[in-house]
């Protein structure tokens, strides 16, 4: 692998307490955006590594936009949108 190829990557770790907490650490709140009350997602799949991301639309805040007539100020993909049907709750 040359020196072009590689990317440098930032390890963190994180102890999680007797009732199943884990504070994040600053580099990652940092890099994901994540403040105090945001939702984190973690996306669990079959095999291979998890995958953590901040929800950044709620199904709900996206009914209250269209009823409102309102405009989301970023644009959201289709798997951002079924990530949010999924959080529906009925």
């Amino acid at each position: 692998m040359t020196r072009a190829t590689q990317t440098k990557a930032t390890t963190v770790e994180a102890t999680v307490t007797s009732k199943g907490q884990v504070t994040l650490p600053r580099e990652l709140r940092k890099r994901l955006g994540i403040q105090r009350g945001s939702r984190i997602r973690f996306s669990i799949p079959t095999s291979g590594a998890v995958k953590v991301e901040p929800v950044l639309y709620d199904l709900e805040d996206l009914w209250k936009m269209a009823d409102e007539g309102g405009q989301a100020s970023g644009v959201m993909t289709f798997d951002e949108m079924d990530a949010a049907k999924a959080w529906r709750r009925w």
